[in-house]
């Protein structure tokens, strides 16, 4: 980035924010200023020799002013020029995936400590991919991946649109595969929110966890790049996060004139909510979907769930969780079929009471 364009893009992200941030953003920002500018001065002052020392300190400037700007634009309401949006899309973003993902379960656990701090990496042909942090809650695991390529390189590690229109380059993400102790999870997935690609940082998710999981374990992760047939393994710590509430309930409900036997359980975590819910009728379970609001009326984002061992007529779903602890939980049953508006089924509804006490229905 020559000198020229940096002032350019720092004096034009300025000049879009004075009348919107807040006194605390403004001294944030001059000191982000501050820091870039000596990293400048830094990269100009050492020798020809060290081209590499120089190269690392221009990528940490880029990511410096993306990261400045990119923070701005979240916490603001803030309108860019198509210019600067256009050069903001082809930087990849580096680190933050917890925050920058649209989870706020794992935003919460960035920003009050409950992601374990981690430094496990594998390196080979170049590469290096690293786990920075990781979070565990007895519903899922959440852990971030951060690809360092050698100079030259081209593309990030992670592009969904390059990967399903099969112009992914060499070096970026092609599989990954995890091993539990128990050696079985419900889903795996992989990604960033799509406002935060391209990015040499993914957030990788393991869902609806089942078996015997210990609080604490290692997880392999082997993560393979386009190009190369040795996959990176590493060896991730993984430590259960306290204060778990389990809600359970038992009911007989009346639907369409025939009596139904109606459990479930309700799992709240610092980051997750999971419901899992028996109904004796397989098919109908099948049709059905299910909302949870609290008694403020706030609903919880899903993040996904319906499968389930229908033979044994269960299903789990798993949702964000409350911002706040509620007083009480309503699970609200509703038809999807092709996607049509949502149909309650206010005769399967039922409420759940949270105990006052996060300790009370804890373990």
């Amino acid at each position: 980035m020559a000198r020229n364009e940096l002032d350019n893009n720092l004096i034009e992200c300025r000049n879009k924010l004075p009348d919107h941030i807040t006194a605390t953003m403004r001294s944030r920002l001059d000191e982000t200023y501050m820091m870039i500018r000596q990293m400048e001065k830094q990269a100009d002052k050492l020798p020809g020799e060290t081209t590499i020392k120089r190269m690392l300190l221009r990528k940490g400037l880029v990511i410096a002013v993306a990261a400045a700007i990119l923070g701005l634009l979240i916490l603001s309401p803030v309108l860019i020029s198509p210019t600067m949006a256009e050069a903001l899309n082809k930087l990849p973003i580096v680190g933050n995936i917890f925050k920058l993902a649209g989870d706020s379960g794992l935003q919460k656990a960035e920003e009050e400590g409950l992601a374990t701090t981690v430094n496990e990496s594998a390196s080979h042909d170049g590469f290096t991919i690293t786990t920075t942090k990781v979070s565990y809650d007895g519903i899922r695991i959440a852990l971030e991946l951060t690809r360092t390529a050698p100079e030259g390189t081209e593309g990030a590690l992670y592009h969904l649109r390059s990967i399903m229109n099969d112009t992914a380059k060499k070096g970026s993400f092609e599989n990954i595969q995890v091993w539990l102790p128990s050696g079985k999870y419900g889903s795996l997935s992989l990604g960033t929110d799509m406002v935060t690609e391209p990015s040499e940082s993914v957030l990788v998710q393991i869902q609806d966890l089942s078996g015997d999981i210990p609080d604490q374990f290692d997880l392999t992760v082997k993560m393979g790049l386009r190009g190369y047939k040795q996959p990176f393994e590493l060896k991730v710590p993984v430590v259960k996060m306290a204060g778990t509430t389990v809600l359970t309930t038992e009911e007989t409900k009346t639907y369409e004139g025939e009596s139904l036997k109606v459990a479930a359980k309700l799992e709240m975590t610092p980051i997750t909510t999971r419901l899992t819910v028996n109904l004796a009728d397989e098919y109908l379970l099948k049709d059905l979907r299910f909302d949870i609001v609290d008694n403020e009326g706030n609903f919880p984002k899903s993040l996904g769930g319906g499968g389930g061992n229908y033979e044994n007529d269960k299903a789990d779903y798993t949702y964000e969780a409350f911002r706040t602890r509620p007083k009480s939980i309503t699970v609200k049953p509703y038809f999807d079929r092709f996607r049509q508006e949502k149909q309650y089924v206010s005769e399967l509804e039922f409420t759940m009471l949270v105990p006052e006490n996060p300790e009370d229905g804890s373990k």
